[in-house]
């Protein structure tokens, strides 16, 4: 399970993918806030976009990125005052342009939810008989009454465990992290009550950093959100029931910062390797330009990580951008190489370990 801000490279990503690989992929899209935009004027005045912009087209969009699978859709990153022109909810609208497009969604919540949103979900469960998606945090997850909380959600959804789906999301991890939670987790998970039943159970985390504004020059950013996942599903005393995995693919598992898009930033590519993330970056983008991707591209083809030409899409357009064949490019485009690569990546290591 990726969970993606539903940009789009991260959607162009998944129309990239093999039949046989969107398959086993169910991503969560998560509604991201409205962002500053520049004003088309003279004075290059600043804006802020309105939800309408943000999801233009959504139906389209969700049909191209999954034409023949499902997917989870969740606004916890809005806040209750958001809301359409119309009134309406944002998470319903998105609901209703999936369905006018064939597009097969399920909504996400968690126990934490405004009552607007919740009747949201419950008004989605009811019409579209798909169930629902039950998200819990890190703080959730190890609060005082767990159990409570996802009985409650439950009834708020009009939805049952063998309807639901939960989610176990730990947000971001670091290295640090992972042996604490090694330790701690498959007690907790194991404590659930009607744990079997749920319809399925993931667990998810994001490793890869927020910002890598501080990343100079090629970087191994270790995949600890991997390592987590490997660990409690390899356990000599195995887990009541192995999770799937989930992770937030190459972007932070935190929301970017309000004003990260009104910098033009530095080239980079990220690249998932068995471990570790390989990030390589250049100069400033406004001076330099994006000519610097394909020598980027070039340094990444010649590095032992490299999975060659025909591991991805992602890694096809590497390859021809580092020999001329392909253009540049623009971060969007590098976003769908990188996240078209790690999703590869990540279902060969399931494959490898003999799991979904």
């Amino acid at each position: 399970m990726p969970i993606l801000k539903f940009m789009q490279g991260e959607r162009d990503a998944l129309a990239q993918l093999e039949t046989a690989q969107r398959q086993r992929v169910t991503p969560l899209f998560e509604i991201r806030p409205p962002k500053p935009k520049r004003a088309k004027d003279r004075k290059k005045t600043l804006r802020m976009e309105t939800l309408e912009e943000l999801l233009a087209k959504a139906g389209p969009h969700l049909a191209k990125a999954i034409p023949d699978g499902r997917a989870f859709i969740d606004g916890l990153h809005l806040t209750p005052a958001q809301t359409m022109p119309s009134g309406e909810h944002p998470l319903a609208y998105v609901l209703a342009k999936a369905r006018e497009s064939g597009v097969a969604l399920v909504p996400v919540t968690g126990p934490e939810r405004d009552s607007e949103y919740l009747s949201t979900v419950r008004a989605a469960v009811e019409e579209d008989k798909r169930g629902v998606c039950i998200r819990v945090r890190k703080n959730e997850l190890f609060g005082d009454d767990l159990d409570e909380a996802l009985a409650s959600t439950l009834r708020k959804a009009g939805a049952t465990r063998e309807s639901a789906d939960l989610v176990l999301d730990l947000g971001p991890i670091a290295p640090d992290d992972v042996s604490v939670l090694s330790k701690s987790l498959p007690g907790v998970i194991g404590g659930i009550d009607g744990l079997m039943t749920y319809r399925t159970l993931t667990v998810a985390a994001g490793a890869f950093p927020r910002s890598i504004s501080d990343i100079k020059r090629p970087t191994k950013v270790q995949r600890a959100d991997w390592l987590l996942w490997r660990i409690l599903a390899g356990k000599e005393k195995p887990l009541v029931r192995v999770p799937t995995y989930g992770d937030y693919a190459i972007q932070g598992a935190q929301p970017p910062s309000t004003d990260a898009a009104l910098h033009s930033g530095s080239p980079n590519i990220r690249y998932t390797a068995d471990d570790h993330w390989l990030v390589v970056r250049g100069g400033a983008l406004k001076r330099l330009g994006h000519e610097q991707y394909a020598a980027l591209a070039q340094y990444l083809v010649e590095q032992e990580c490299y999975a060659g030409r025909t591991f991805s899409q992602g890694d096809g357009y590497i390859f021809g951008c580092a020999g001329g064949a392909e253009t540049p490019g623009n971060p969007a485009v590098w976003r769908r190489v990188g996240t078209n690569h790690h999703i590869a990546k990540v279902l060969k290591q399931l494959t490898s370990l003999h799991v979904p």
